[in-house]
């Protein structure tokens, strides 16, 4: 039986001129009880098709409807939004926006008590989703006062307790750590094929491994039509996710790029396991004993950084008696350096970044936080902007002006600068990330990986020496990773900035930071390279935390071929397998 049904559907919103769509004929089926991964990259239209599904888009999210959509039956056209959300439950990108109570048990119970349920069944339905969803320990606490990560954990919860037939997911895993990703996605595949539900994810491509894992089935958008439509294997094969810009399984790109040096395989995985198994079987097949890395490969790039710019010893927080926060961090950043801070949810990443900042202040007396040498903590927040500044994990907190010009204009106008020196600024600032084209554009209705962009240009004008940027690719597809990196590295390396990201994501740490800080718990438990840090994997694991996918098939391959356990990137293990084949009669 059909689910879903996509009939000729298309959508253009009131600030899109005419023939300029946001979805475009789109017709597609989805079964009963299927899993499906829409994929494509920042403004292609997912956001747009999951709001489709319930009638947001386009009765709340106003614009023009051609076509049909049908769900469970029901003819989107003919329901409003409160009636067709009994058959389908989105989680939108942002989880903020989904939430209102004032405890998160309370916050999960809000919808199946809207359905007018039996006491007793909104309890069942509560107690399983907070089981499901892993929140427990987080049941008595206010929303507000919770990682950016619980909070998508919980807008999820509070759409599993609702039961619906469909369930919908705008980016469901972008803000969490690597082993939530695994768990909420096999989550989903868990409740679909228990109760039958179908359940819809999109993905711009930071994640795409965490999909291929689950889903049955990918459709493949771009500028709004679909462009791909199979299974995982074979779409994630095909050419065309190049033009899309999503990227592909780290397994999947190695295998790849494998046959083009001539060592062929049976099928392209798209699973890590699937991929240890035929690299493994392989290289039996070929005689190969040892996995080494070329003679002439180098693993360390020689980086010269400054003098300390961040000095912190001893800070501790806590939010309240029972909740301990940081528990005495300490440490340096040097001038230059591009550091990645990972954790898992809740480990006390998103704290530190505010007392860098003096959002918070250390509860603690004997504490110490230096940027550039000056005590931060007695200084006004106006003055701390100007050495160190904050970029939020949602853009949506950050910004407030009309456009994009005026957005970024508007730090500079505050501390009264001249109107040329700020025009001078902000047209800097928006070469960084070639905003130029798009100064006159609103800022309500900008597609995810511009708001990005411009919750970094907004605070260049007032020149910060360190940027402390939270989630920074979030939301952001293969290329606008690219580019996102690729600018935070002209900065540093043009400008002398410091940058400080928190991130989930890590090939992004694994391909362009310096160094990689590691927090668990409130304590910083690991400090050094990447290729250090992700070297260490039990220990990794022990704070929630997975390597990149290629990093992990280095290491489970280590057992058998002895191949080196701090591999960072796809290109690294092509070398090291090629190699090693090529040279097999000499030891390797």
């Amino acid at each position: 039986m059909k689910s879903i049904e996509a009939k000729d559907f298309s959508f253009r919103y009131l600030h899109q001129a005419e023939g300029e769509n946001a979805l475009s004929n789109l017709s597609f089926e989805v079964e009963d009880a299927s899993v499906v991964g829409i994929i494509g990259r920042a403004g292609a239209g997912k956001s747009t098709l999951v709001k489709s599904l319930n009638g947001l888009v386009p009765k709340v999210d106003l614009g023009y409807q051609q076509g049909d959509m049908i769900v469970d039956g029901l003819n989107t056209r003919q329901y409003d939004v409160n009636q067709l959300a009994r058959h389908v439950g989105i989680v939108l990108q942002n989880p903020e926006v989904q939430i209102f109570s004032l405890t998160v048990g309370d916050d999960v119970a809000f919808g199946p008590a809207n359905l007018g349920l039996p006491r007793d069944e909104i309890f069942r339905r509560v107690a399983d989703a907070i089981r499901a969803a892993e929140l427990e320990h987080l049941v008595d606490r206010n929303p507000n006062d919770i990682s950016g990560g619980e909070q998508q954990c919980l807008a999820i919860a509070g759409i599993l307790a609702m039961e619906p037939k469909i369930m919908a997911f705008d980016e469901p895993v972008s803000m969490l750590d690597p082993l939530g990703k695994q768990r909420v996605m096999n989550i989903l595949k868990q409740v679909t094929r228990r109760s039958g539900t179908t359940s819809i994810t999109t993905e711009s491509g930071a994640d795409i491994e965490a999909v291929a894992e689950v889903v049955d089935r990918i459709i493949a958008i771009d500028q709004g039509k679909i462009l791909l439509d199979g299974d995982p294997a074979t779409v994630l094969q095909d050419e065309r996710i190049n033009q899309i810009g999503v990227g592909r399984p780290q397994v999947t790109e190695l295998f790849l790029k494998l046959k083009e040096q001539g060592i062929s395989f049976e099928r392209i995985p798209i699973t890590l396991e699937e991929g240890e198994r035929l690299l493994a079987e392989k290289l039996r097949q070929l005689g190969v004993k040892r996995l080494v890395r070329p003679p002439d490969f180098r693993t360390q790039q020689i980086n010269h950084f400054g003098p300390p710019v961040v000095e912190v010893e001893n800070v501790h927080h806590f939010y309240n008696p029972q909740v301990h926060a940081l528990k005495g961090v300490s440490f340096k950043i040097p001038e230059r350096q591009i550091v990645g801070i990972i954790g898992q949810n809740g480990s006390g990443k998103t704290t530190l970044a505010r007392h860098l900042v003096g959002l918070l202040k250390p509860t603690n007396k004997d504490s110490v936080l230096k940027v550039k040498g000056v005590d931060i903590k007695k200084m006004r927040l106006d003055k701390i902007i100007r050495m160190i500044n904050y970029v939020f994990q949602n853009p949506d907190d950050q910004l407030f002006a009309e456009t994009i010009w005026d957005e970024i204009a508007f730090a500079p106008r505050m501390i009264d600068l001249p109107e040329d020196e700020v025009k001078r600024l902000t047209e800097e600032a928006m070469k960084v990330f070639d905003l130029e084209a798009h100064k006159d554009r609103y800022i309500f209705g900008l597609d995810e990986d511009l708001k990005t962009y411009l919750s970094i240009s907004c605070i260049l004008p007032l020149q910060p020496d360190v940027l402390l940027i939270d989630e920074p690719t979030t939301g952001l597809d293969e290329q606008g990773e690219v580019k996102m990196m690729q600018s935070l590295r002209m900065l540093r390396d043009e400008m002398g900035k410091t940058i400080v990201i928190i991130t989930h994501n890590m090939k992004t740490v694994g391909n362009h930071c310096d160094r990689v800080m590691v927090m668990s718990k409130g304590n910083l438990i690991m400090d050094g390279t990447p290729r250090e840090v992700f070297a260490q994997d039990e220990k990794l694991l022990e704070a929630d935390i997975l390597p990149p996918q290629i990093t992990r098939l280095g290491q489970a391959l280590s057992k058998e071929f002895e191949c080196p356990k701090d591999v960072l990137t796809v290109d690294e293990m092509v070398a090291i397998v090629d190699f090693s084949v090529k040279n097999k009669p000499h030891g390797a």
